[in-house]
C-alpha cells in the first residue's frame, strides 16, 4: 500500500470525510511532498539534510528544546512553531514509534492536534462533514497550515490529483490468509501497474518497480527493484530528466508523469 493510500485510509478510519482527507493531503503535498522526514528548505538530491536531521533526532544528538526552537518546518505538515514542535516531539516519545518520521505516528499526531485542540474545533467539524474538496482544502490552508503565501489553488490541484490516483488504484483489501495462518501476498491486478500512473516520492507499487527496472537497464544506479519510491530514487529520476529534457528545467521535478514515462520507454 502506498503512502498516499496509507494516509488516506488512516484519515478516513478516524472519521474524516473523503473531501476532508483529500483537502488535508493536498495541503501536506504542498508542504512536504508527503515526506514525513522532510525539513523545510531541503531540496537536495536524496534529501540528505532531512535524513541527517531526522537521524540526529532519533539518536538524541538533537534534543527537544533545540528541535522546537530552531524554526525549521518538519514533517508532513511542516510543523514549525515551537509549541507545536514540542507537542510533536512529546507525542513521538510517547507513541513507541522508533523514529519521529514514522508516517502513521505523524498522521495520528495531526489527528490529535485537530480533534483535541479547541483552536481547530470548527475545522475538525468541517473535515468530518464536508463533501466539497475545495472547502476542505481552503480551510486547512487558512486555519491549520497558514502558509506565508496563501497558495490554496495549488493545494486544491494537489487534492484533485491525489483523488485521481486513489480512484485509479483504490485501497487494497486485507491479504488473504494461507493455511498456516500467514498472510499471503496479494497479486496486483494488471491495471494497477499498466499503463503506468503518475508516481513520485512516497509512493510504491508495481509501476514503481517498472520504473526502477527501466532506470537500471539504462545504467542508473538502482540497486533494488522493490517497488518503493524513496528519496534516493527521486534523485535518480531527476538525473534522468536532466538528460532527457536538457533545456526544460521545469521537467526536473522527480515526478514520473506521461512525458517522463514516454522518454523512459523510448528505445
Amino acid at each position: 500500500m502506498s503512502n498516499v493510500q496509507l494516509i488516506y485510509k488512516q484519515l478516513r478510519d478516524a472519521g474524516v470525510s473523503e473531501a476532508g482527507a483529500l483537502g488535508l493531503m493536498g495541503n501536506w503535498m504542498a508542504e512536504s511532498g508527503l515526506e514525513p522526514n522532510r525539513v523545510q528548505g531541503d531540496f537536495s538530491q536524496g534529501r540528505l539534510q532531512s535524513t541527517a536531521y531526522t537521524d540526529d533526532l532519533k539518536k538524541g544528538r538533537l534534543g527537544r528544546a533545540q528541535f522546537a526552537r530552531d524554526q525549521k518546518g518538519y514533517g508532513l505538515a511542516q510543523w514549525t512553531y515551537y509549541t507545536r514542535k514540542e507537542a510533536l516531539y512529546d507525542f513521538w516519545k510517547n507513541s513507541g514509534a522508533d523514529s519521529i518520521d514514522d508516517l502513521r505516528m505523524q498522521v495520528r499526531f495531526a489527528l490529535h492536534e485537530l480533534s483535541e485542540s479547541g483552536e481547530y474545533a470548527g475545522l475538525w467539524n468541517v473535515l468530518k462533514t464536508t463533501d466539497d474538496i475545495w472547502t476542505a482544502t481552503d480551510k486547512v490552508c487558512r486555519l491549520y497550515e497558514r502558509p506565508y503565501f496563501n497558495n490554496v489553488d495549488a493545494r486544491y490541484q494537489n487534492a484533485l490529483s491525489l483523488k485521481g490516483e486513489l480512484d485509479k488504484v483504490g485501497t487494497p483489501a486485507p491479504a488473504e490468509q494461507t493455511e498456516t495462518g500467514e498472510a499471503s501476498p496479494a497479486v496486483p491486478a494488471a491495471e494497477t501497474c499498466w499503463p503506468p500512473r503518475t508516481i513520485c516520492s512516497g509512493m510504491n507499487g508495481d509501476d514503481t518497480a517498472v520504473l526502477q527496472a527501466v532506470l537500471r537497464a539504462r545504467g542508473f544506479p538502482v540497486h533494488d527493484v522493490d517497488g518503493t519510491f524513496g528519496t534516493f530514487l527521486e534523485g535518480i529520476v531527476k538525473d534522468f530528466q536532466k538528460t532527457a529534457f536538457p533545456d526544460q528545467p521545469a521537467e526536473w521535478d522527480g515526478i514520473v508523469g506521461p512525458k517522463t514515462w514516454a522518454k523512459l520507454l523510448e528505445r
